[in-house]
């Protein structure tokens, strides 16, 4: 919470956090999945997993959900 998901990315550079804006852009109810990408596991720092996201726009809000792989 309190991060700007345009400046997140990962210690490779890969800047996942403005493909998950882009898709949370699309059309309502579109389903975009982002990645895989680097990401901790909640509550840690390191180390990073791939993970993938799942983001869908809903009213005016950006939704998302993600699996560790």
């Amino acid at each position: 919470m309190g991060v700007n998901v345009l400046r997140a990315s990962n210690a490779n550079g890969n800047a996942y956090g403005q493909a998950i804006y882009a898709a949370s852009e699309k059309p309502e109810g579109e389903i975009t999945t982002v990645g895989p990408y680097l990401f901790p596991k909640p509550g840690t720092l390191s180390p990073t997993f791939e993970k993938v996201s799942f983001v869908t726009k809903v009213g005016d809000l950006g939704c998302g959900v993600g699996y560790y792989k």
